[in-house]
């Protein structure tokens, strides 16, 4: 049976490998916001919210790894951008969740790919 450091080691390796996949499309949605809005947009943004979600979890279970043997992440910044996230989206303010994309969510992201890799 595995560890569960090798369990967190194998889902940084996965983070990592979906981090390249949810990094351009955040970068494409907020292009589309701040730019031309398509139709499907939102339900574009709703997806890569979902895969926010999906890494902040990952995160969360991997901190201890992550932030060995340095705080790479602070967690009351991370909590700050997702409540700003929240807050854009309970109003559907997608100018400041554009923002909120592209000054919290998408360097987070960078920081935890580089971490994943370095750990996985």
């Amino acid at each position: 049976m595995e560890s569960i450091r090798e369990q967190k080691l194998e889902a940084l390796k996965n983070a990592a490998d979906y981090l390249d996949r949810l990094i351009p499309a955040m970068e494409e949605v907020v292009s589309e916001i701040k730019g031309d809005m398509k139709d499907d947009t939102i339900d574009f943004l709703h997806q890569v919210i979902d895969g926010f979600n999906f890494m902040v979890e990952t995160y969360n279970v991997t901190e201890d790894i992550v932030n060995d043997p340095e705080p790479l992440i602070i967690n009351e910044e991370l909590e700050k951008a997702v409540g700003r996230l929240s807050d854009g989206f309970s109003k559907k303010d997608y100018a400041a969740i554009a923002d909120g994309l592209s000054t919290d969510a998408i360097p987070f992201l960078k920081v935890f790919k580089e971490a994943a890799l370095r750990s996985a």
